[in-house]
């Protein structure tokens, strides 16, 4: 494999196929097209998620859908050079395929170690938890735009934190309850959904959804502690771990409500876990995510 510092183009967000879009780089490699950077200069999370179960899916059998990807953050990812994906089968059994997938940049710096899973459909018993979302229709929500301006700077000294994607279509149920700094909790709950119609390909919308699913879950870990921030200070926030759980098939450009909560931030760590739902109320995903907060 070619460790020379290769570039990539930076994503536009107008079409999320295109940043899960990969080539062939070799038996086993894939190399990304784009990049997408975060407002710390470093690539967003959750292109290199989506990228890297993108990778695997590559390797499987089409009629096997993913159901976990277990995701180390190793080094800050150059969002204007190209990764490296190489995809080793550890698994091809009856009913489920695991796949490691290990992520390079120039000079062989190692920036993501991940294990994969995936499954034929299986026969068995079934039981789900009931989504706690109050009825509404999401797009109806309006965006973050209107929250009073002292808050959307708060939020921004938590690490960069944006309150808008252009990928994502992004709603926050009684935003002006859930993030006032004065009686902010360790949760947050809000509907989230690619903003454009994808292809019906399953792959595409598993990595869609390792996509999204790295965008504001961690915000349970830091949303009580904004209002502690001293003017001058800001947390410098970066994601160590990340797993998901994909429950079943399901479409990553419909919507879905996302219930977080973090039941413990120390050591500037702080850990969220979040329950993904679909509009019927059926639990299609779980997520949890370690991440870095600490004073910058």
């Amino acid at each position: 494999m070619n460790e020379a510092r290769l570039t990539c183009q930076p994503w536009d967000g107008s079409d999320l196929t295109q940043i899960l879009t990969l080539d062939e780089a070799g038996p086993g490699h894939y190399r990304n097209r784009h990049g997408d950077p975060n407002p710390n200069g470093r690539a967003y999370g959750g292109q290199v998620m989506g990228q890297a179960l993108m990778a695997a899916s590559r390797t499987v059998d089409p009629q096997r859908d993913a159901t976990t990807l277990q995701l180390l953050f190793l080094q800050g990812t150059q969002p204007d050079e190209a990764v490296d994906f190489e995809v080793t089968t550890l698994q091809d059994g009856k009913r489920f395929s695991s796949r490691h997938i290990r992520g390079r940049q120039a000079g062989g710096r190692i920036v993501i170690d991940a294990h994969a899973t995936f499954s034929i459909p299986v026969a068995a018993p079934e039981h789900t938890t009931a989504s706690t979302a109050v009825p509404c229709v999401p797009q109806n929500l309006p965006d973050l735009s209107g929250i009073p301006q002292a808050w959307a700077e708060g939020i921004r000294r938590l690490g960069g934190y944006t309150l808008m994607k252009s990928g994502i279509d992004f709603r926050i149920p009684d935003a002006m309850a859930q993030l006032a700094p004065q009686t902010a909790q360790s949760r947050i709950s809000f509907w989230l959904k690619t903003r454009n119609r994808l292809s019906d390909d399953r792959a595409l919308h598993a990595a869609a959804f390792a996509y999204l699913s790295d965008w504001w879950v961690n915000f349970s870990s830091l949303s009580a502690h904004v209002r502690d921030l001293e003017p001058d200070r800001r947390l410098y926030i970066a994601s160590l771990n990340h797993s998901v759980w994909l429950h079943r098939a399901f479409r990553a450009d419909e919507w879905m409500y996302c219930d977080c909560h973090s039941p413990r931030s120390a050591g500037g760590r702080g850990l969220s876990q979040a329950s993904i739902y679909d509009q019927s109320g059926q639990l299609v995903a779980s997520v949890t995510q370690e991440c870095l907060m600490a004073y910058a």
